[in-house]
């Protein structure tokens, strides 16, 4: 059975006066940023930062609750 992660990232775009788009991409959950110069290179970028962080070990490798589900591990 494969394991199913969910991430978020926010885009930041600017289009100058040409058309010229640029911007950063931010992965929510850990903070890291990467610029862009063009929109056609979003997909590779945000493809990377999860090729990253799969080659990461995971911190806490117990199973997450889905969101909205209340964990029922003590605080």
């Amino acid at each position: 059975m494969s394991e199913e992660r969910h991430a978020s990232f926010v885009i930041r775009v600017v289009q100058d006066r040409q058309g010229q788009i640029s911007g950063v991409i931010e992965r929510v959950a850990t903070g890291a940023k990467e610029a862009f110069t063009s929109k056609e290179v979003i997909g590779g970028v945000i493809a990377r930062m999860l090729q990253r962080e799969k080659a990461l070990p995971r911190t806490n490798p117990g199973p997450q609750p889905d969101d909205g589900e209340k964990s029922t591990e003590p605080s």
